[in-house]
């Protein structure tokens, strides 16, 4: 006779009266940096979305853990749709840059997404501006149901204002947003400054320019206004 773990455990195999041995499926919790590596992420961005409820983790102690099966879910998500690879810059002499944010995007699909189907838009406009051809094209394809996953480099690169209408629309499609170099969190007052400052010179570079002294004088003024109010 053999040792009872090697017992025959198919139900379907054997002989009736015989025990039927059941393993018990263990629910493995991953660390955040364990978890972001699977799934392709920065830490902080998993840190963020645990934070805002978009993955369950489990406290110990001091730190979190994040269940293989939120990992899969996550993974599982994107299956059968596209990945949207998404840059953009802000003006024509910027197209260098453009093409650093692409090819960062696509080597990271490689390593990352292997097998996923992908798509690459850009633009070359203000992250204000909601007229983007292929941020629109972005737009449609998500509200089609035909996106599961948009990486792009840095946060600022979808929308310079509104992020959390699109981040909105994205979770009602059950879209990942991924971004590679994710900056450090800010307060409420860090973002709606931000915001301020970036009204003011996408209007002010309307009215004289984005490169003029003019325009480039009243964001100083207004950046000097802001940090005297936190001091």
């Amino acid at each position: 006779m053999g040792n009872d773990a090697h017992q025959e455990t198919n139900p379907a195999r054997r002989e009736k009266g015989e025990p039927v041995f059941v393993a018990k499926r263990e629910h493995k919790l991953l660390r955040i940096g364990a978890a972001a590596h699977e799934l392709g992420l920065h830490p902080i961005t998993v840190r963020r979305w645990i934070k805002a409820g978009r993955i369950q983790a489990v406290p110990m102690g001091r730190e979190v853990r994040v269940p293989r099966a939120e990992v899969e879910r996550l993974v599982g998500k994107i299956d059968g749709r596209l990945l949207v690879l998404y840059g953009r810059v802000s003006g024509h002499g910027q197209r260098a840059d453009l093409d650093i944010q692409i090819e960062r995007l696509q080597a990271w699909a490689r390593t990352e997404r292997k097998g996923v189907e992908t798509l690459v838009l850009s633009d070359i406009g203000s992250g204000l501006s909601a007229g983007r051809r292929h941020f629109q094209r972005l737009l449609k394809l998500v509200c089609e149901d035909k996106v599961g996953e948009i990486a792009i480099t840095y946060e600022d690169r979808l929308t310079r204002f509104g992020q959390e209408y699109l981040e909105t629309l994205f979770a009602c499609f059950d879209v990942t947003l991924t971004v590679l170099e994710p900056g450090e969190e800010k307060t409420p007052e860090q973002e709606l400054t931000g915001d301020l400052l970036a009204l003011i010179a996408s209007f002010s570079g309307r009215l004289y320019g984005m490169r003029s002294h003019k325009q480039q004088a009243l964001v100083a003024c207004a950046k000097q206004v802001l940090a005297e109010q936190e001091e």
